[in-house]
């Protein structure tokens, strides 16, 4: 399962580079790396001599879209979010400490922020990231940002930050993972550690300021801590 966990952060990688990274024997490595072949977990690139995911893994991440994600519930919410705002709708959850994208809808726009299902960043900055972090219990809270080694100063305006979002119950960021792209996202408390969000890109003349009635109007949490992000 760990050699296989890697592949979600990692594209490719060589046995040497899995022994190295779980501090296990090449053998045991290469063992185990036979099994998730044989399974279709993992693929060979017998040139490169490097190992990747599988298409098995296209199955459960499909299951899981399916099945966990309330049979579809979620996909029909963030379609009518996106509907709602015109912008990309996404679903996230905490997972090894970040936020990850398990599920979205684009935006129709020409000029729209892409946010796939799959991809994860760092549970810290932007409104899905704080969103998450404000719902999940304070020594979690606490273990994350030792996690980051940030200063005082940072560490407390995070923690200001939180408390805020607790208060109003959403979370907004302007230009925290990318230039031009304002966010806003609600814990979704009926699930631990998720919130949905949508994320336009703004301009002077359609700023944060302007959007934030009608996306906190628009993103209604339901009952877990995951995040619905616009």
């Amino acid at each position: 399962m760990s050699i296989l966990l890697l592949f979600a952060r990692h594209r490719s990688l060589s046995s040497s580079q899995i022994s190295g990274l779980l501090r296990l024997p090449v053998s045991t490595v290469y063992r185990h790396l036979q099994t998730l072949l044989q399974a279709g977990f993992v693929v060979e690139n017998q040139v490169m001599g490097r190992y990747s995911a599988g298409p098995e893994v296209v199955r459960l991440a499909d299951n899981y879209r399916n099945e966990a994600l309330a049979q579809g519930v979620v996909r029909q919410r963030l379609e009518q979010l996106s509907r709602e705002t015109g912008e990309l709708a996404a679903f996230l959850v905490q997972s090894s400490g970040e936020a990850l994208c398990v599920e979205s809808v684009e935006s129709e726009h020409i000029l729209s922020c892409s946010y796939a299902a799959g991809r994860s960043r760092p549970l810290l900055h932007g409104a899905s990231a704080r969103a998450m972090l404000s719902a999940v219990p304070e020594d979690e809270v606490d273990a994350i940002l030792a996690g980051h080694f940030l200063g005082r100063e940072e560490e407390a305006t995070i923690r200001a930050d939180l408390a805020e979002i607790r208060e109003v119950g959403y979370a907004t960021s302007s230009g925290a993972l990318a230039p031009g792209i304002w966010g806003v996202s609600a814990p979704s408390l009926s699930r631990p550690a998720a919130s949905q969000a949508s994320s336009p890109p703004w301009s002077p003349l359609n700023g944060p300021s302007q959007r934030t009635p009608v996306a906190g109007s628009s993103t209604a949490p339901a009952r877990q801590p995951r995040t619905l992000a616009m």
